[in-house]
């Protein structure tokens, strides 16, 4: 299995977690209720964390309470007279997280895990993210599947403890399942869109992503994937704040991806207005459920038009050229081969008894 396999496996183990939504929430509906929490605190690293950053304006939109989203490394202190912890970690073995619950051993926690690691046995309390395996390095249906296990924590909770009407309920998970049944087309749309675009994102050097709202975190994990597959410098902006100063930095060797906003809102003309200069500084500058594509730069996506299910549509792009382009280039390994280097050196993920960190080289399952 390659990436591009855990790509197209999306829109399946989407459909899956909503079927399966109330066993999945069950743990952490019993916790919430015995907890009663005044504050949430989700606690992760990497496409974890961007994925956990997601999901938080939405979980606390749904529970009506304060959730903070923070690296193990940056929390300090944890605060409210009843905090409850998530932590969340696809492999399940991250020593720095690990180190965060070990500090924070007396605050009750869940964790949420898609491989059952040394974090589990640290927990009384477990979940799972809803994505099966992933042996890959660089993480897709893990991102995906993390934001929507998160949000679906929030909704059977806040339904199950009166937070949420029944009406409000059915009307998020309609909308919930429309985004999953168009992620199957937005796959394929998104692969021709690449593959339109395939010579000139071979030879990217650099990129900005720029995103307002929900799509800046989205732009986060996109800028993540570029950078560990395809080995570039990226960075990722919010759209506002890349007006006073980065714009400066615009040249032919930059190149830009912009995740529009939709319809009616009033940046959205600003940014292809923007997006239109940095074309004119370089070729190599894409929109994201933009205008239709009389541009083959462009890449169309059906969209909900909520700005919570931005996460399953606005990412595929990013996904999809990751994922073809370090294939095509034949590097698709080689942040493997480092990360290992790195996690011998620096003690990055947790080790077995023996010592040793169980890794799959990518493509060989």
């Amino acid at each position: 299995m390659n990436m591009m396999d855990y790509i197209r496996e999306q829109p399946d183990v989407f459909a899956r977690a909503l079927a399966n939504r109330a066993s999945l929430a069950a743990p952490f509906v019993e916790l919430f209720r015995a907890v009663e929490p005044d504050r949430l605190y989700i606690v992760a690293s990497g496409t974890s964390r961007n994925a956990s950053a997601t999901a938080a304006p939405f979980m606390s939109q749904v529970l009506g309470m304060d959730v903070t989203v923070s690296a193990p490394s940056r929390l300090y202190a944890v605060y409210g007279q009843r905090p409850l912890m998530i932590y969340v970690s696809q492999g399940g073995n991250s020593t720095n997280t690990i180190a965060a619950m070990e500090r924070f051993a007396a605050i009750p926690s869940l964790a949420m895990t898609g491989d059952r690691g040394r974090i589990c046995d640290l927990c009384q309390h477990y979940t799972a993210i809803p994505c099966g395996p992933e042996t890959v390095g660089p993480k897709t249906k893990g991102y995906t599947m993390t934001i929507l296990g998160l949000y679906l924590l929030a909704l059977e909770t806040a339904r199950a403890t009166g937070r949420l009407s029944e009406a409000d309920y059915e009307t998020y998970m309609s909308t919930l399942t429309a985004a999953g049944q168009a992620m199957t087309v937005n796959v394929e749309s998104t692969v021709a869109w690449q593959k339109g675009n395939d010579e000139a994102q071979r030879g990217l050097k650099a990129a900005y992503l720029v995103g307002k709202g929900q799509a800046l975190r989205i732009a986060q994990e996109g800028a993540l994937k570029l950078q560990e597959t395809l080995l570039i410098p990226t960075a990722a902006f919010d759209f506002e704040e890349f007006l006073h100063g980065p714009t400066s930095s615009i040249k032919p060797d930059v190149a830009g991806f912009y995740l529009v906003p939709p319809e009616g809102d009033p940046d959205r003309r600003r940014m292809l207005d923007l997006m239109a200069y940095h074309r004119s500084v370089c070729p190599h500058v894409y929109t994201l459920g933009g205008p239709d594509a009389a541009d083959p730069r462009d890449c169309t996506l059906q969209v909900t038009g909520q700005w919570y299910t931005q996460p399953f549509e606005y990412i595929l792009p990013m996904q999809v050229a990751s994922a073809a382009v370090s294939a095509e280039l034949g590097i698709e390994n080689v942040s493997f081969a480092t990360f290992h280097k790195l996690d011998m050196l620096l003690n990055i993920k947790f080790k077995g008894a023996d010592g040793e960190t169980e890794y799959v080289q990518p493509g060989t399952h």
